[in-house]
């Protein structure tokens, strides 16, 4: 029995790292192939409907990655670039602040910041690939959500921090592994507080008479 199960868990991980191994491929052709600048967004969209798949038990084909990648090519620039420099802006705001180079008052709300758009980064691939919503109300939509589930978005937030400082001190990781594990990581969880999300306004919608 041991064995059995011993064996059994040898297999799921094999399992999962495979899947994080061909998710990170995805996302590193993606990249490449736009020349990064403009590879990374579409990249990205392909890498979670891959984790998607995965997910659902179906198979993880390059087909339909590059099918995805050149069909979302610019509605995912429109979709992760305004957070991603909003991001950078908030945390080079927070930097200076921390070294005193600023007003030290700041620290705080664009620490917030930072954590919040970090936040919305982690929703915004999954809920678009879900629900598809208008590109003027995604970002807003993500940080709510965010908000909303903010246990959730904090746990995201701590599992994305420890990865970091794994790849870190391992730096030999980050080629393989370095972008796959929390992209499947992060698919994982946030399609789980969206499917609770929809339960409860499902539940709410048929409790209105």
């Amino acid at each position: 029995m041991n064995t059995s199960s011993a064996l059994e868990q040898l297999s799921r991980a094999t399992e999962l790292l495979t899947r994080a191994l061909l998710v990170q491929a995805i996302w590193l052709v993606g990249t490449l192939a736009g020349g990064v600048v403009a590879g990374w967004a579409p990249a990205t969209m392909a890498a979670y409907d891959a984790a998607a798949c995965a997910e659902r038990g179906e198979p993880i084909r390059w087909r339909r990655a590059v099918t995805l990648w050149r069909s979302r090519f610019l509605r995912s620039q429109a979709l992760l670039y305004p957070p991603v420099v909003l991001l950078l802006l908030a945390a080079q705001g927070l930097a200076l602040a921390v070294g005193g180079h600023t007003n030290g008052v700041i620290a705080l709300p664009t620490g917030l910041a930072v954590l919040i758009l970090i936040g919305a980064l982690c929703y915004l691939p999954t809920m678009d690939l879900r629900h598809e919503v208008p590109l003027t109300r995604a970002l807003s939509r993500s940080v709510l959500l965010a908000l909303a589930q903010a246990p959730g978005t904090l746990l995201l937030i701590a599992l994305l921090t420890l990865w970091t400082a794994l790849c870190a001190s391992l730096p030999g990781l980050i080629p393989f592994l370095g972008v796959g594990v929390p992209l499947l990581g992060t698919h994982h969880l946030v399609a789980r507080f969206l499917q609770r999300n929809d339960d409860l306004l499902a539940r709410e919608a048929r409790a209105i008479p």
